[in-house]
């Protein structure tokens, strides 16, 4: 016993010298691999196409700092040649150089660097023979330094003139009425927006524009007026998912009048000194001008994305990371935007957004010189 426990003491003896040697200074700093970051989201109907590409640094020290520092996260432009390739039925055609540019609008706010933010881009829409083709496939290549290759590949989305059917396209004095006033009582009519799905969407994000002119004045009594903007809100319809993205499906998404009021009741402030125009007159169509109906269509790629990084609302809390750069990280994909813009809205509207116990403290008012309601 006694033997044993004279072999316990050397043993821990021996133990401690050990790690009293070890160097107990760790690493956390993993062998330094710098990886591309790209987004980029094409557009048939846009006249430039704008990408972003970044990288992934690793440092010592305070990555905060670090991120504050252009050259973290930027390439210098002598180490990237950028463009994308139009790829028709697996041919390669035309082939679009990314140029660099800084562009000033990144806010102050947050880690990263900024204002100033290095962007790339691509005219478009110059002329015929610039056009995107949305039948077409675009291929992106990156090389840095000669040597890394960055490839990705998108489809597009055809644009169909007359796939949103209500509103009707075309018609020049379309309103809503998402209130109608009774003697006794108001009622909220529900609106139903139908469209045609077109080839290569995969998902649709539906909002409601609203358009408005804010007047701030001095005083509570509004005499003396201090000054104006043109405002815009968007509200949001829902989002929509085609069965496939052959096109040709017809979609339907319901808007409850309520969510109209609703919605400027609790995001626009309520002051004496704040009145506000709903929409702009059209003297020669004798219609105030205030909603667009506004659809914002993703591809698969970018439906995908979308989806992975909606609101997690299980109790799963972890999701999965989505990408489609080949060498790289990030999101090659296209988008487009179509709508039923201009407007208008029936006298029972302005009547209970003037007068309903919710709004009636945002004081709106119509331009329209021959209403009841009018700002004049």
């Amino acid at each position: 016993m006694q033997a044993n426990f004279k072999t316990v003491v050397i043993l821990g003896s021996m133990a401690i010298a050990f790690f009293s040697r070890c160097n107990t200074d760790v690493d956390l700093t993993a062998p330094y691999m710098s990886i591309p970051v790209v987004f980029g989201l094409l557009d048939a109907e846009a006249d430039t196409q704008w990408v972003r590409i970044n990288r992934t640094w690793l440092g010592e020290g305070d990555q905060t700092d670090a991120a504050l520092i252009a050259d973290s996260s930027e390439y210098s432009s002598s180490r990237l040649e950028a463009q994308f390739v139009e790829v028709i039925n697996g041919v390669d055609g035309r082939v679009f150089t990314l140029q660099d540019t800084l562009l000033q609008n990144k806010s102050e706010d947050g880690v990263f660097f900024a204002p100033e933010h290095k962007a790339y881009f691509a005219p478009t829409r110059v002329t015929d023979e610039m056009n995107l083709n949305p039948d077409a496939q675009y291929r992106l290549e990156l090389v840095i330094d000669d040597t890394t290759e960055v490839e990705a590949l998108t489809n597009m989305i055809a644009v169909t003139i007359g796939n949103i059917t209500r509103p009707p396209m075309g018609i020049d004095n379309i309103r809503f009425g998402f209130a109608s006033v009774g003697s006794s009582n108001v009622t909220y009519p529900n609106y139903t927006f139908k469209w045609y799905s077109t080839p290569g969407a995969s998902r649709y994000d539906a909002i409601v524009r609203v358009h408005f002119i804010e007047h701030y004045w001095a005083d509570d009594y509004q005499t003396i007026l201090d000054s104006s903007r043109t405002r815009m809100i968007e509200i949001p319809v829902g989002s929509e998912d085609p069965n496939n993205d052959d096109g040709g499906e017809l979609i339907k998404k319901i808007f409850g009048g309520y969510t109209f009021f609703s919605n400027l009741s609790t995001r626009l402030i309520k002051s004496p000194r704040i009145t506000r125009e709903l929409g702009v007159w059209d003297e020669d169509s004798q219609i105030a001008r205030a909603f667009d109906f506004v659809l914002i269509v993703a591809n698969e790629q970018l439906a995908i994305y979308l989806d992975i990084n909606s609101p997690v609302t299980g109790i799963i809390q972890e999701r999965p990371e989505y990408t489609n750069i080949n060498g790289g990280l990030g999101l090659w994909a296209s988008r487009t935007t179509q709508g039923v813009f201009g407007i208008g809205y029936t006298t029972d509207t302005i009547e209970h957004l003037q007068e309903g116990d919710e709004t009636a403290e945002l004081n709106f008012c119509t331009p329209n010189p021959f209403s009841d309601y009018t700002c004049n």
